[in-house]
Order: C-alpha cells, then structure tokens, then sequence
C-alpha cells in the first residue's frame, strides 16, 4: 500500500484534466466557464505537487504546522485586501494612480 497515495493524486489529475476536456468540447458546463475549469484544474494540480510534501515535513509536529498555515493565510489575506483596496488607499495618500 506504499504507492497507494500517490496513484490516487495522480487519478485525481487525470480525473481533473478529463473534465477539463470535456468541459471544452462542450463549450463550458453550465455558467462555469473554461477559464475557470482551467483555473481550478491548475490549483488542483498545485495541491497535487505541494501536498505530499508538505505534509511529510510536519509530520510528528503539529505546532509547526499550524505556524505555516497560519503565516501563509495571512500573507493571503493580506494580498488579497492589497487588491481591493490597494488603489482607492493609494489614491488617499495622493498618489497618481492611471
């Protein structure tokens, strides 16, 4: 049962690219366009190449785990709030923004 884990990632991918395929030869599935299949795919594929691995490095510690989550959501939560509303506070200090 060694490669069990892996086999499944990668019917996962598989699982993920056929439907990707499908999904274009049929123009999109509902109001889900292809951009966002792709999208989704590639972050499944991400997950796919990242997971294993980092799940490996805590493995035994937990603590040290939750640090990185928890870095790593922050980073995220603060570049998504830099999105939203980076411009309008650029445009408080005064700052040309095109």
């Amino acid at each position: 049962m060694k490669g069990g884990v892996s086999e499944i990632l990668i019917a996962v991918v598989l699982a993920a690219i056929l439907t990707f395929v499908l999904a274009d030869l049929a123009g999109g599935l509902g109001t889900f366009p292809n951009e966002r299949w792709a999208a989704a795919i590639a972050m499944v594929c991400l997950a796919v190449w990242i997971g294993p691995g980092l799940l490996r490095r805590y493995t035994g510690d937990a603590s040290a785990a939750l640090k990185a989550v928890a870095l790593w959501l922050a980073i995220f939560c603060g570049l998504a709030l830099l999105y939203v509303y980076g411009k309008d506070f650029l445009i408080s200090l005064g700052v040309n923004v095109p």
